[in-house]
């Protein structure tokens, strides 16, 4: 009996032999890595030795040097190439034993056979450079129509009784279930052809266990897989779906890839790594976009540029973390800044183009991308977009109003700095200018401290005269530190004044210690100790004015907490002056308690203070500020006496008071690690430094990516091989970098970017199975993948764009609503070696891709 069975096996298999004839090779999945692995070294874009190419199909048909074809077509056999490379020809075996490309395998050698005698097939957009067609992710983005299914085919893969299906019917044609989804019929029309059969549905525990991982990263409760088990109802997956969709956990699941597309982290990275503690106002943003189901091209708009699109809406600023997401070299920050830039706006670049368009431009930093269609001047045209902006802590109001206060009052302290008498003369400010001066009241009354200890922390001699001042003597170091402490009978402080005071033991009799008289008081800190507590709580301090200020060297420098800038009173040398130090607000004084005065001179040079004395006042801190003899002057004369020139000074210091202390009323801004051009930056020692950029950096084209020999200026822009937008933008105000960042979210979520809408729906496939379409998400180009379905990838891109307006929700439910979706994914066809599709890439049963570490914990939690 067991003969009979074998002998009709054999008979079987001699009848069947004409339909398990072995599929050719493909060439992008089989043979081009081999190739570049093994032969690109000698025969690739790098080099080419006798003129020979691998990497360029119409030279590596036509042969090199030599004339003589190296793959003779149909005929491994007398293919000089087999030769070489299966050592055939003791004289010459390739790669050489001297070169680092590994020798092929036996199984290498025997694909490369089977290819060349079935043809040799090799695609159009794989041809290399003497192909003018486009690649095919520069190729025009046109709807294709969704395949038409024969009786047989839909009656073998679905086991229904179905007739010719056409597109329309796809959708709506209750009896042909497996296809009512346009993705299936893309799927199995390519299964067809290859002759293979699609796997069976999966059984609704896995399917509940799939879905429910794959949209929320999380395991559904026994509870909810036994419910749906036992849910006899024909929408209970879609209803499933949908609840999925809705759940807060989506947006975290899939806010988790999106991050990771982005290198978002927590810090900077690199050796010092310093944290960024408000970086997660960035990823609630991510979360709740994806949660409420932003629309694609807006969702790239905010965070590119979500002050530009959306000012009305400033609960938007957190998108812009995005621009702060990459690493940030502290390092190189502070000892190569020219160096830092080129490398922190080649990160933006990389980051950009990789997530949104799946494109490398970053290999043209040193010469035209070798394998794609972008130039040196491409890639600086998109750094120069970036080179306005610092990542650093943003500042933002959530609140509308607020952020229009906010803006308002801002707007006005700008204009009285400029002394803009449009806007400091305007009718709405003219009331705010009369009731400050009606409520200014009495000039603020001052008391002297009554000082405990005083001392130099770098040993001069501070000696006390009998009028109270304080004189610095004997030693003169480089750098010094003042530190006083005192007491006052007053139980509120509003302000301290400093008195500088000109001296005849002073050189030009001071105020200061140095040999021209001048001094440079750094930083002014006080403090508090109260009864009990050997600790001072340190006191806020808000606005600095001072009677005279050195040209940039102004008061206010001695409150910005730098310690290289200073307070310098040159040249008005030889005469007293005095600074006021307003608090935040008012300090109220227990009995008992001392202040701690630290004046930190730490410029050099013996820039010292020679002479001063202080006092503080309970009175209405705006009072205390200093007046200039100019304001006096104006104030004293009667409103319709003042001269033009009279009432612009008067109106800019009146409203700059009005706009501080509007400012001062206003809640604290919320702030985010970001990036904007003013920021503060992290860096660890001092922990913020404020910086701005008035206007983008320049960028150069630089030859051969050294940052010592910029050649032409780059103007903003994007690629040169899209059309959709000029490839460099047209700004109306080429300094205004806001803008230079809205150009390129337009350039990006613009309805003809062929590369984006592919690109996204790549993406979201590729974490729904594993792998996309194209099996290099991050990259379209030449030396990445070539699609699967490329008729799929086209039809999901112009349908998200047109059909779901850009929503990743309905993406989604279009993805795991399909049949190829949930299949089973056990492997019930892959029995033999020379299997047509054995990586599944035709998707003939549903991948199974590993937990990631994230969802490994979560899963860990959610069980334990």
């Amino acid at each position: 009996m067991q003969q009979i069975m074998r002998r009709t096996q054999f008979l079987l298999l001699l009848v069947l032999a004409p339909t398990l004839a072995v599929a050719a090779p493909d060439f992008a999945r089989d043979v081009r890595p081999i190739l570049e692995r093994s032969c690109f070294n000698c025969h690739g874009p790098e080099k080419q030795k006798s003129g020979y190419r691998l990497d360029v199909r119409d030279i590596a048909l036509k042969g090199g040097d030599s004339g003589k074809a190296a793959i003779i077509p149909h005929s491994a056999k007398a293919s000089p190439l087999i030769r070489f490379v299966s050592g055939e020809d003791e004289e010459i075996v390739m790669p050489p034993k001297k070169s680092t490309g590994p020798p092929l395998t036996a199984a290498e050698v025997r694909t490369l056979r089977e290819w060349i005698d079935a043809g040799p097939a090799w695609p159009d957009e794989l041809a290399g450079e003497k192909n003018t067609k486009p690649h095919w992710s520069l190729q025009p983005l046109v709807k294709p129509r969704v395949p038409v299914i024969s009786e047989s085919v839909i009656s073998n893969q679905s086991g229904k009784d179905a007739r010719r299906v056409h597109t329309d019917s796809l959708m709506t044609d209750p009896l042909i279930t497996s296809l009512k989804n346009p993705i299936d019929a893309f799927i199995r029309a390519k299964l067809a052809e290859q002759k293979l059969t699609p796997s069976p549905e999966a059984d609704r525990r896995t399917l509940i266990r799939r879905v429910t991982h794959d949209l929320t990263g999380l395991p559904p409760t026994p509870e909810e897989v036994t419910a749906f088990v036992a849910d006899t109802d024909q929408r209970a997956y879609e209803k499933l779906v949908a609840r999925l969709l809705n759940s807060p956990r989506h947006g975290e699941r899939w806010a988790r890839h999106w991050l990771d597309t982005i290198h978002f982290a927590d810090s900077h990275g690199y050796e010092h790594d310093i944290g960024r503690d408000l970086a997660w106002r960035f990823r609630d943003y991510v979360i709740e976009s994806f949660n409420k189901d932003t629309p694609w091209p807006r969702f790239i708009r905010e965070q590119i540029a979500a002050d530009v699109f959306y000012p009305d809406e400033p609960r938007r600023t957190p998108a812009l973390g995005y621009l702060g997401a990459g690493t940030f070299d502290m390092s190189t920050f502070g000892t190569a800044p020219v160096t830092f830039d080129y490398l922190d706006r080649d990160d933006l670049v990389t980051q950009t183009m990789a997530a949104f368009v799946s494109t490398t431009a970053n290999c043209a930093r040193c010469h035209a991308h070798k394998f794609d269609p972008i130039s040196q001047e491409d890639y600086y045209a998109l750094q120069a977009v970036f080179a306005g902006i610092l990542k650093g802590e943003v500042s933002y109001d959530a609140d509308a109003k607020v952020a229009r206060e906010r803006r308002r009052w801002k707007a006005l302290l700008a204009a009285a700095e400029k002394k803009d008498a449009a806007v400091l003369l305007a009718a709405e400010n003219g009331s705010l200018v009369s009731d400050w001066l009606s409520k200014r009241g009495k000039v603020a009354r001052w008391q002297p401290l009554t000082v405990e200890t005083f001392l130099s922390a770098e040993g001069a001699t501070l000696q006390r005269e009998t009028n109270g001042t304080f004189l610095s003597g004997g030693l003169r170091p480089d750098k010094d530190t003042y530190t006083i402490t005192a007491t006052t009978t007053l139980t509120n402080v509003t302000a301290l004044r400093l008195n500088v005071l000109a001296h005849d033991a002073l050189p030009m009799r001071g105020p200061g210690r140095n040999e021209n008289g001048n001094l440079h008081l750094s930083e002014f800190e006080l403090r508090v100790f109260e009864p009990g507590n050997a600790e001072a709580k340190p006191v806020k301090l808000g606005r600095a004015t001072a009677d005279f200020n050195q040209a940039g060297w102004g008061i206010e420098r001695a409150l910005d907490g730098d310690i290289k800038t200073a307070w310098g009173i040159h040249p008005a040398v030889g005469q007293s002056h005095h600074a006021i130090f307003e608090l935040a607000g008012p300090l109220a004084l227990k009995p008992g308690s001392r202040l701690a005065i630290v004046l930190k001179q730490a410029h050099g040079g013996g820039h010292l203070i020679g002479a001063f004395s202080l006092a503080v006042t309970a009175d209405n801190a705006a009072n205390a500020a200093v007046l200039a003899e100019e304001i006096e002057a104006a104030i004293a004369v009667a409103p319709d006496g003042r001269t033009p020139t009279q009432r612009v000074l008067l109106a800019a210091h009146a409203l700059r008071i009005v706009a501080d202390e509007a400012l001062k009323k206003l809640p604290p801004p919320s702030v985010v690690y970001a990036a904007a051009s003013s920021v503060d930056i992290l860096s660890g020692d001092p922990p913020r430094q404020a910086k701005s950029l008035p206007e983008p950096k320049v960028v150069n084209v630089l030859q051969r990516g050294d940052f010592d020999k910029p050649r032409a200026v780059a103007e903003p822009g994007a690629l040169s091989a899209l059309t959709h937008l000029p490839a460099r933008f047209a700004l109306k105000n080429p300094k205004h970098e806001a803008e230079r960042r809205a150009a390129l979210a337009d350039w990006l979520a613009h309805p003809d970017n062929v590369l984006m809408w592919r690109s996204v729906v790549n993406r979201v496939w590729h974490y729904h199975f594993g792998r996309g379409l194209c099996d290099t998400p991050n990259d379209f180009g030449k030396m990445g993948g070539t699609p699967s379905h490329p008729e799929l990838i086209d039809w999901l891109a112009v349908w998200f764009r047109d059909d779901a307006k850009g929503s990743l929700k309905e993406l989604h439910r279009l993805i795991v609503t399909s049949a190829t979706y949930r299949q089973s994914s056990l492997n019930t066809q892959h029995s033999t070696p020379n299997f047509p599709d054995g990586d599944n890439r035709l998707l003939w049963r549903q991948n199974r891709p590993r937990l990631d570490a994230d969802s490994f914990r979560d899963f860990t939690l959610a069980t334990s």
